[in-house]
């Protein structure tokens, strides 16, 4: 590798490590807003766009989150992170719901659905299918268990889903 990859390499890497440290101190000033609010940090994003940054937090809790608990925690954790003055450029936080059509990443994201409709896309046949539209019944560590019409409950491991997330109700 050449001495200038080298440098870069470095460059992203100190930067990459910087970037996570003030993550970090980020997050255990949110979290007790959050735990307060029994609100759940579901990702965060600190990002550059459209020439400016943007602190997004994605947010969500039983029941579902509304566009008044965001603004509520959008204005406490601004005031926070003002305070605390972590962030030593301008930019702009968002505080938003993670949104229904967000893909299901954890098995926490599964939790949050339990009860609701759901559309999980297999790697390999089960039952003859590859893709369901159910009521999500259950989550264990293994998997979860879904309710399909005329066929029952259905289980399915983990390593076996490909994509899964919250169907819209109509």
């Amino acid at each position: 590798m050449s001495k200038l990859k080298w440098v870069y390499f470095a460059r992203f890497f100190i930067l990459s490590k910087i970037r996570y440290i003030m993550l970090e101190k980020i997050k255990k000033i949110i979290d007790p807003i959050l735990q307060e609010d029994e609100t759940e940090l579901v990702e965060m994003i600190y990002r550059k766009e459209a020439g400016r940054q943007v602190l997004r937090l994605l947010v969500d809790r039983s029941g579902g989150i509304k566009l008044a608990d965001c603004v509520r925690l959008n204005q406490r954790i601004g005031q926070a992170l003002d305070e605390a003055d972590i962030i030593q450029e301008s930019y702009v936080i968002e505080v938003d719901s993670p949104g229904i059509d967000r893909l299901f990443k954890t098995k926490r994201d599964f939790e949050r659905a339990v009860g609701r409709l759901v559309r999980v896309t297999l790697n390999e046949r089960i039952q003859d299918k590859k893709e369901y539209v159910a009521r999500l019944k259950e989550v264990s560590d293994a998997g979860v268990k879904i309710d399909v019409k005329k066929k029952g409950v259905i289980e399915i491991p983990f390593e076996r889903i490909t994509r899964a997330r919250e169907e819209v109700e109509f």
